[in-house]
């Protein structure tokens, strides 16, 4: 994780980031620390873990991010998750306040924004969108290639690997 810590007020209340990390022990104190919405509480939730297998996999894509680590003690202690984890965390705690969140990143994100010299805005959107576009069919392509790859082995189960080897469409261009 990155040293470099940056805090944002969220209404009065300090919420610390780290690189693409966000502080989830500061969102829950943001939100009202209620008991029983601590971070560690929601990370053992099985929708939580499923989220989080899907950030892993489709949009971090085997990067070095990190997606949680928890700090005991020094400058930041708490528990820290990728931002976009960190979003579904705040949606978690309160529909509002998730709401604000968003509001917040969103500005963080215009601040940061570099357009580079020559490109107008529109252009940029353009690039955004399609950036979206493509990251959402990569999605669906994965979840595609898995029912076909689940379809193709309870074939083989049923009727036997020889078959499904030779049919057309797994590979085979050879007539029947």
């Amino acid at each position: 994780m990155s040293t470099a810590i940056q805090h944002i007020d969220l209404d009065g209340a300090d919420v610390s980031l780290k690189g693409e990390m966000v502080s989830l022990t500061g969102l829950w104190k943001a939100a009202g620390s209620d008991p029983s919405k601590k971070p560690a509480k929601w990370r053992e939730l099985p929708s939580t873990q499923e989220f989080a297998a899907h950030v892993a996999d489709v949009i971090i894509r085997k990067s070095d991010i990190e997606l949680f680590a928890v700090t005991r003690g020094g400058k930041a202690p708490g528990t820290w998750a990728h931002w976009q984890i960190a979003m579904s965390y705040a949606r978690y705690l309160d529909p509002a306040f998730a709401a604000r969140c968003n509001e917040i990143v969103r500005e963080r994100m215009e601040e940061k924004a570099v357009v580079p010299a020559g490109i107008s805005s529109e252009i940029l959107e353009m690039i955004r969108r399609t950036d979206g576009i493509a990251r959402q069919l990569s999605g669906k392509f994965k979840r595609m290639e898995a029912k076909l790859d689940s379809a193709l082995r309870n074939t083989a189960n049923e009727n036997g690997p020889a078959e499904v080897a030779a049919s057309p469409s797994h590979g085979s261009n050879s007539p029947r």
